[in-house]
């Protein structure tokens, strides 16, 4: 996890929990100085938010931050792997995270950025529409007794009851496909095709995984994103330091980097 704090009114960071709790040990940072980091909605007195760390400073007990759960901990009740520290009641819990791909070996989430997530989305639309044409021919067949797609759009007069009952099914069976294509590679994955070709994953803001209405919930205010000018996807790329699109900041989920 990564501090911003407040010097002069200037905003200094972003610094590392290492360093964050140095700066705290070394009394560079005291009660009063306003801080943040991305798990807060506002900036905070460091006194509202890391008081134990004050209580730490000058009693000679060295503390460090959680790479899990971001509080601070007696090092000599902590575990160090590979730089960061880690709780004895949250290694079990750090390593399954590691497992999966979801903590970064250098500390706390790695952000997909915008372009990487445009990536996986075009991916995956390449695929739904190649699966939908394939779908589309067979709701033809079911309609007009044949496999060419484009015959019925030629002359919708002819039967308009018939050309709006194919245009409904149509439509209805591509947002079911599109549903359960996102579903079910999110609910088993974390990540559709698109998105682990270019290893990202589909998370809670804590890094867990993100339950089955979760998901659906997250497919439909996708809509939103989009209706909106697709100005809900710009958003992740002015997003700073999460790279949250709308439908993240509505459904509280984010998009991470699985590799560096």
């Amino acid at each position: 996890m990564n501090w911003y704090y407040a010097v002069d009114q200037q905003r200094v960071g972003p610094v590392p929990d290492e360093q964050f709790a140095s700066l705290i040990q070394q009394g560079q940072l005291t009660a009063d100085t306003l801080v943040w980091n991305e798990t807060m909605t506002e900036w905070k007195r460091l006194v509202e938010v890391r008081p134990d760390l004050l209580g730490s400073a000058g009693t000679g007990e060295e503390m460090e931050f959680c790479a899990v759960d971001g509080k601070a901990y007696p090092r000599r009740l902590m575990l160090q792997y590979q730089g960061k520290w880690i709780s004895a009641g949250n290694r079990d819990l750090f390593f399954q995270r590691l497992r999966e791909g979801v903590t970064s070996s250098t500390g706390g989430m790695v952000y997909g950025g915008f372009w990487r997530r445009f990536a996986a989305k075009f991916l995956d639309g390449v695929i739904l529409w190649v699966v939908s044409m394939l779908k589309t021919v067979l709701v033809v067949q079911l309609f007009y007794g044949h496999f060419n797609p484009f015959m019925p759009t030629m002359a919708p007069q002819e039967n308009w009851p018939l050309y709006f009952g194919y245009l409904g099914v149509n439509m209805l069976t591509d947002v079911l496909l599109s549903l359960v294509y996102s579903w079910f590679f999110l609910a088993k994955y974390q990540a559709t095709p698109g998105k682990m070709a270019l290893d990202l994953k589909v998370v809670r803001a804590d890094g867990s995984r993100l339950s089955n209405g979760r998901i659906i919930g997250r497919f439909f205010a996708e809509w939103i994103s989009w209706i909106i000018c697709c100005i809900g996807y710009i958003m992740a790329g002015l997003d700073e330091p999460e790279k949250r699109a709308l439908h993240d900041r509505i459904c509280d989920t984010r998009v991470i980097k699985t590799s560096k």
